[in-house]
């Protein structure tokens, strides 16, 4: 069996999804809140589907295309049956277009006589949705076994965990998805329940979105950021994350948060305090912000020669792929300050305290801030390689991304993480609050436009043009030192 080849096409409809649905609705939604503009009824239906989008149809589906080529090439087994991946995207596709339409929709026409088909239509993404899915785990448990069968791999085996929360994580995610909008089309609302819609999205964003960047960290970074190869418990961390959001999520059921309230917010905050110090051991483990050990083996393999130029300082690329480790760095900077919040809340509700930082703050520094940078920083480094390039077409359009994704994150989290005096001490401090929040989501949808098209340029470019090996002063080098734009790790 020969392995798949990369299928784009997951990647183009999460860039799709983003640009035209997610962050475009996140950046109205922005606006909308941060100048307190009148909402309509619809408002919160408008909020949930922008939820949806960005879960499932941004980072959801592009994690599907890099995981359905990274993880049978880790596994050293192929996909047993590839064709199912061309199902997958034409399932979720068509699911994500109706989610969006009818969703966006929906806000504006309740009592309308349409409103209830259109409501069915909603149940229709659902269910193309979740059967995508079930496909996509169902490939990946397959060729799981089919590794465990032929050989074991300690590579794999260190990570197992991380994917198996992946799994289990789609799974549920798929199923409460597809109830609640069946609900919602039964009991004739513009919404799915609220208290369960949260709930489903703290599960996603638990176990299915942190665990498979961890472990994509872990069997990556070493080889694109030089970090030393893992020496530590990666399984054991695994289990104990897997311990902590066991505790934070289960209790906070919302069929189950009524019973004992006091006892199941101590459970959730003990939660809350455990995932956050896991996460930052984890960073701590990994070494990326700290740097405290000897660089990796691939960081000294592209040695100065006659043939072989002196690569980046401390990194084994000649820059053609531009200063992707910013992101890296920015993702992992937002990771830990939210594992560091979620700690400290979870602290101070166990010691009788309560710090005012709500739930929406802290997800989007995982989400906005974590999850997006990596893909972001993830982009520009793997997919090149993924479709025989050896370089981004312009490493200026990887520092727009950075810059306009960095801005948006911050003045999406500052308004809400920052103590509201430091704003009163202003002469406009409430106007310069609403603003910065409300110009958060352009400068997000920015960013992944700015990416979207760098990767749409390097895909169509020639490829001689991004493959071939040319002598010029890649980024952050001086035009004395001549050093050529290929030969990074692909």
């Amino acid at each position: 069996m020969r392995y798949a080849e990369f299928r784009s096409g997951f990647i183009w409809t999460s860039l799709t999804t983003a640009i035209i649905g997610g962050f475009a609705l996140g950046a109205y939604l922005a606006v909308m809140i941060g100048y307190g503009f009148p909402a309509g009824q619809g408002f919160y239906a408008l909020i949930q589907t922008h939820g949806h989008l960005q879960l499932i149809g941004w980072v959801g589906v592009f994690i599907m295309g890099i995981s359905l080529h990274f993880i049978p090439r880790l596994a050293s087994f192929p996909i047993p049956h590839p064709e199912r991946m061309n199902q997958i995207l034409w399932l979720m596709i068509p699911g994500l277009l109706l989610r969006a339409v009818g969703g966006t929709v929906l806000a504006s026409l309740e009592g309308s006589p349409i409103f209830v088909p259109l409501s069915w239509l909603v149940v229709a993404s659902g269910v193309l949705e979740g059967s995508a899915i079930v496909l996509y785990v169902l490939l990946l448990i397959e060729t799981m076994r089919g590794s465990d069968k032929t050989k074991r791999l300690p590579a794999l085996s260190a990570v197992k965990p991380y994917f198996g929360m992946m799994a289990v994580g789609w799974v549920f995610y798929a199923g409460l998805n597809l109830f609640l909008v069946l609900h919602m089309a039964l009991s004739g609302t513009m919404t799915v329940n609220t208290a369960w819609n949260e709930f489903a999205i703290t599960t996603f964003m638990s176990l299915v979105l942190l665990p498979v960047a961890f472990a994509l960290s872990v069997r990556l970074f070493p080889l694109y950021l030089a970090l030393p190869a893992p020496d530590w418990p990666v399984y054991g961390i695994g289990c104990m994350y897997l311990l902590a959001v066991c505790l934070q999520v289960i209790p906070a059921m919302p069929s189950l948060a009524g019973f004992a309230p006091d006892v199941t917010r101590r459970v959730v905050a003990l939660g809350m305090l455990l995932k956050g110090g896991v996460i930052l051991w984890f960073v701590w483990q990994l070494d990326l912000l700290t740097r405290r050990r000897p660089l990796g083996r691939h960081a000294r393999f592209l040695d100065a020669g006659p043939d072989r130029p002196p690569t980046r300082p401390g990194l084994p690329d000649y820059g053609e792929f531009g200063r992707f480790e910013r992101l890296v760095y920015a993702a992992y900077t937002w990771l830990v300050l939210a594992a560091l919040v979620e700690l400290l809340c979870g602290a101070a509700i166990l010691l009788g305290y309560s710090i005012p930082i709500g739930a929406d703050a802290i997800r989007h520094m995982y989400l906005l801030g974590f999850i997006t940078h990596l893909i972001f920083g993830a982009s520009v480094r793997m997919l090149p390689g993924f479709i025989k390039r050896k370089r981004v077409a312009s490493t200026a359009l990887v520092d727009a991304t950075f810059w306009l994704g960095s801005t948006a994150a911050v003045c999406r989290v500052a308004p809400l993480l920052l103590p509201s005096w430091l704003f009163d001490l202003l002469p406009v401090g409430d106007l310069l609050a609403q603003t910065i929040f409300a110009i958060s989501g352009v400068f997000g949808w920015g960013a992944v436009l700015c990416l979207a098209t760098n990767l749409r340029q390097t895909a169509d470019a020639p490829m001689k043009q991004l493959s071939g090996r040319h002598w010029t002063t890649p980024i952050g080098y001086p035009q004395s030192g001549q050093r050529p734009e290929g030969g990074g790790l692909s």
